[in-house]
């Protein structure tokens, strides 16, 4: 019974085809390739040729999903040194694995019109700016790099010819749409987020891969920078950081009459998938969303508005198919966004409580 409810609670959370992949993929049987075979096969005529590096859970389950199942390309390549990605590439997607980028690059096949980087954390940054010189679109998983000498690097993409799409799929959900709309520029927002629960032997956790404020925070971060550009003028960013027990952190941004608030714990794994609630209060509305499938604000005119959707929307199909679509993205946002994010990261590693960010100079390079 408590498998059938977690079942439908995914349903409504994830829709029914993308829950099913989501449970197939946890099993390695000739019956479960078979039944993915028929969802994922495409008998499109597209030509455009898209790539994988990294086909993990989240590769497989989330982004090769929106690709084949939803849009109904093909995926030509997939480089993964897991066998169960390379299962999943011979017997579901039927097409080419390499384990790694250099041996596809020595046989020629390390070209296409899109790839998707998913691979490990800090993989991201050497992949990318390989990626940017035989892809017109390149996709980036967050967070785009894990540490000043990769940020620094990671600037090498936006001087190459290609579009840069990223993993901060947050900014496409039709409630934060909305809810930025109805924001004015002396705020107070908070986000409570309650995140999956890591054990101490989670690849997370690997030195060199990042904190769980790259790994996790950073897309809340990216939300907070998308807030506060909203509009122009905005110069130093103050930072105040409390870090509490295991995973738990508070982080306060302030600039102004501009203060965002996130508190990130993860002591105990959710039972619908990760939680996360935004309040906000300012001269021009208060209201709040709620795991964004909920919303409701009352604007200073005193109009209510609710929204109540049957499923969560965090915009991940909106950003997984942005790069087959060409949609626009400002993908400066994003490189200003993760900088912060390591800003933070290192505040968190050393203990530091309070600092500033100088959002003003970052603007004048990008």
């Amino acid at each position: 019974m408590n498998l059938l409810k977690k079942f439908l609670s995914y349903v409504f959370m994830y829709g029914l085809q993308r829950t099913a992949v989501k449970a197939l993929y946890k099993f390695d049987n000739d019956v479960s390739y078979l039944i993915l075979r028929m969802m994922f096969s495409v008998k499109s005529q597209e030509k455009t040729r898209i790539v994988f590096v990294g086909l993990g859970n989240h590769g497989f389950t989330l982004l090769a999903f929106f690709v084949s199942v939803i849009a109904r390309h093909r995926i030509s390549l997939v480089i993964d040194p897991s066998p169960k990605s390379q299962q999943l590439a011979t017997k579901v997607l039927k097409c080419q694995h390499y384990i790694d980028i250099e041996s596809a690059i020595a046989d020629g096949v390390f070209f296409g019109d899109i790839i998707y980087i998913a691979s490990d954390h800090l993989s991201h940054t050497p992949h990318a700016i390989v990626a940017a010189d035989n892809f017109r679109r390149v996709y980036v998983e967050k967070p785009l790099f894990v540490n000043s000498k990769q940020m620094s690097d990671f600037w090498e993409i936006y001087d190459s010819s290609c579009d840069l799409y990223t993993g901060f799929n947050r900014p496409y959900s039709p409630l934060f749409k909305e809810f930025i709309h109805n924001l004015s520029d002396d705020f107070l927002v908070t986000m409570v987020i309650n995140g999956h629960f890591l054990s101490a032997e989670h690849w997370y956790r690997v030195e060199g891969q990042g904190s769980r404020v790259l790994g996790n925070l950073t897309h809340w971060i990216d939300l907070a920078v998308h807030i506060f550009m909203i509009k122009p003028g905005l110069s130093i960013v103050n930072i105040e950081l409390t870090k509490g027990r295991l995973d738990d952190l508070v982080l306060i941004l302030t600039s102004g009459a501009k203060k965002i608030c996130l508190s990130f714990s993860a002591n105990c794994e959710p039972s619908d998938g990760v939680e996360e609630y935004i309040f906000w209060n300012c001269s021009a509305s208060i209201g709040r969303i709620l795991n964004f499938r909920k919303m409701h604000y009352v604007t200073k005119d005193g109009a209510t508005r609710k929204v109540n959707r049957l499923t969560k929307d965090v915009g991940h199909k909106a950003a997984a198919l942005a790069p087959l679509y060409a949609l626009d993205q400002d993908a400066r946002i994003a490189y200003i966004s993760s900088a912060l994010a390591i800003k933070v990261e290192e505040m968190y590693l050393d203990d530091t409580t309070s600092s500033h960010f100088n959002l003003e100079k970052l603007l004048r390079k990008i």
